[in-house]
């Protein structure tokens, strides 16, 4: 069914399924996005071997996407040889994308934060040569005027205007032809838009591909989601001034009315002569119109490096410069070749990125956590880049080279500066803290110890990170240049507990990586009457549980974690079941106390699991925490969206430890 966010919202009658929806996606079980967001994601044919790199990654849904296709197929216990690096040249909006990547819990990420067109080419050492890590997937779901969205994101039509892609195009532009540099060849590039325009879509393909003479092609994809409803790329369009007024090429529109700041991009809004956008195959992009089958309205392009790229990019560039300065010096005469002042244009391109729609309306997230993510901000008018890496001052009407002018060239940008955090540095397993730890905890040697990293800040560290190999590779060989924001999957957490037999605790995150190869002393086998003491009681008394489970707890020291695993493979017969049928094992971290538990799970993890298993929901409108009768956890039948506070310490150790937040 469908109905406003906004109702559903106040529905007392649907209020226990929104509690459900905002649950399930804060804990990871339910990933939320338009349909036609999730088509570029499915073109790229991601395998488990892939380098897989998203330019353009947050809100995360589609990068989720990536990630699951990562893993799809690889067995139990087994980690891909491949990666997903998502990026993002917004840092707070690439902190954001921390919270949704960490959800599906996966070594094989990182998430970095670089201008898309600026993206770093990483090297490694092969046989004493120097070699370029390029990825066999990219994304490039650019940041755009989002007019496919106009259904379901009204608020687009308060701020746009005709001339909103003029200012996105030179940007789509620099993302998709860095994007061709860092593919390898024979790999797959998918460019998309929740955007209709054909200058933020043809126009940004047709002119990629000429320019990169043959490297590249379109892929038919015709005969892909034959369910989906879709029509061919166009091949002719006309280019629309601020005031309304049509032109069918450059050289037709009047100075006056193309407006400063976008003019020396003009030439590239306009379609390639028709038998060029024949060769180039244009029909084979893929536009969805909202009026197909209810959707937003989405723009898609499949691209394959076909062979390496040969260009001499500054010679290009300059050519180019040098061929739109005789286009002006016909149109307005002599004086369009000569440079204008620094500040005006830097004014000028201001007020344009101002007045103009920059953002990426992104159609992947519906819930209103996400509200202020619907947008990506296109940065279009960064100050760097004003009188930067263009080769001219934004204005278009300078192409003359200065000493603080410097053309942008797609083979090798401007790089990013260092990011200023700790960076995470690979823990030595030898004679080191993390060795006393895996010892503690009995971390067999069937998991890599080359995985364990942390960041370090006065030479201690509070938690342990592990990623697989394919991530470590690439960390190593990028160092500072890279800008990580995070990776791995949380494993171990310090504790504040004096005379703890370990200063570190197990981590619920990492659990199911760990779970394999810990000490079996530290299992607990579950039967489900523990499993629902464990949920149902604040602090269960380890006299609460089976008789199995309180001999076994005994080998286990004080203050120390230990996790309780239940499969309900092995109960199928017992005459007391879970609410919902359980398929797969579940695993949940305790704090083992001297006389009780405690169980260290996600707040919202945890309010998942009770729905569940035990069919209801816990009482969240109580301040002090959970509400207590007798020491068990209170229902609420009218729950409200709100996350559950944190599980109650150990009453008995008093275990500070520092619950769980990702």
């Amino acid at each position: 069914f469908t109905i406003p966010r906004i109702a559903l919202k106040k529905s007392k009658e649907l209020s226990k399924f929104h509690a459900f929806l905002v649950t399930e996606t804060e804990v990871g079980n339910i990933s939320r996005q338009e349909a036609v967001s999730m088509v570029p994601p499915l073109l790229l044919d991601v395998q488990e071997e892939h380098y897989v790199l998203d330019m353009c990654a947050a809100p995360g849904s589609k990068t989720a996407q990536l990630i699951e296709a990562l893993h799809a197929g690889v067995a139990e216990g087994q980690l891909p040889s491949g990666l997903v690096v998502a990026n993002d040249a917004d840092y707070k909006r690439a902190c954001m994308l921390v919270h949704q990547t960490s959800r599906l819990n996966s070594p094989n990420v990182v998430v970095t934060n670089h201008s898309g067109e600026r993206f770093p080419t990483i090297y490694r050492q092969t046989d004493g040569k120097r070699e370029a890590i390029l990825f066999d997937r990219i994304l490039c779901d650019v940041p755009c005027s989002g007019d496919g969205t106009t259904r379901k994101n009204v608020r687009v039509w308060e701020k746009w205007r005709p001339d909103d892609a003029h200012s996105l195009n030179p940007l789509q532009t620099k993302i998709l032809q860095r994007a061709a540099y860092l593919l390898k060849t024979g790999g797959r590039l998918v460019y998309s838009t929740c955007s209709l325009n054909p200058i933020e879509n043809e126009a940004v393909v047709a002119h990629v591909l000429d320019h990169f003479d043959g490297a590249l092609r379109l892929v038919d994809v015709s005969d892909q989601l034959s369910a989906l409803k879709r029509r061919p790329g166009i091949k002719s369009w006309k280019v629309m001034t601020r005031d309304g007024a049509l032109y069918d090429s450059f050289d037709t529109v009047p100075p006056e009315e193309s407006g400063r700041s976008n003019r020396k991009y003009m030439p590239k809004f306009f379609p390639l002569d028709t038998e060029r956008m024949d060769e180039l195959h244009i029909e084979r992009c893929m536009r969805i119109y909202p009026h197909l089958q209810n959707t937003g309205g989405f723009f898609v392009a499949v691209l394959e490096k076909v062979a390496p790229i040969n260009i001499d990019e500054r010679k290009k560039a300059e050519a180019e410069a040098a061929s739109f300065a005789a286009i002006m010096d016909t149109i307005r005469g002599p004086r369009a070749s000569m440079p204008r002042n620094g500040a005006e244009s830097a004014s000028a391109t201001s007020a344009a990125a101002e007045s103009g729609a920059v953002s990426k309306r992104n159609a992947d997230d519906t819930d209103s956590e996400l509200a202020l993510d619907d947008a990506k901000r296109a940065k279009v008018a960064d100050d760097e880049d004003d009188i930067g890496e263009d080769g001219d001052n934004d204005d278009g009407e300078s192409a003359e080279p200065s000493k603080h002018k410097t053309l942008y060239l797609p083979d090798n940008p401007r790089e990013d500066p260092v990011l200023g955090e700790n960076p995470f540095v690979f823990l030595d397993a030898k004679g080191s803290e993390l060795d006393a730890i895996l010892e503690f905890y009995g971390i067999s040697d069937t998991i890599s110890r080359n995985g364990f990293l942390s960041r370090i800040e006065n030479g201690d560290f509070r938690s342990v990170y592990y990623v697989s190999n394919s991530v470590r590779n690439i960390l190593e060989q990028a160092g500072r240049r890279l800008r990580v924001v995070n990776t791995g999957i949380k494993v171990f957490g310090r504790n504040s507990v004096k005379g703890a037999g370990c200063a570190f605790r197990l981590v619920c995150e990492g659990v199911p990586l760990l779970l394999p190869h810990l000490a079996e002393k530290y299992v607990l086998e579950a039967s489900f009457g523990d499993l629902k003491t464990l949920l149902n009681e604040i602090n269960p008394l380890f006299t609460a549980l089976s008789p199995e489970n309180q001999e076994r707890i005994k080998a286990v020291s004080p203050s120390s974690s230990v996790v309780i695993r239940y499969d309900p493979s092995k109960h199928t017969d017992d005459d007391e079941k879970p609410s919902t049928r359980l398929t797969a094992v579940l695993a949940i971290p305790c704090w083992r106390g001297h006389a009780s538990l405690s169980v260290h799970m996600d707040k919202n993890q945890l309010c998942s699991l009770i729905q569940r298993v035990l069919g209801r929901t816990v009482d969240r409108n109580t301040v002090g925490g959970y509400k207590m009768t007798n020491n068990t956890r209170s229902a609420n039948n009218t729950p409200s969206a709100t996350n559950l506070p944190s599980p109650a310490k150990d009453a008995d150790a008093n275990a500070n430890a520092d619950s769980e937040t990702s």
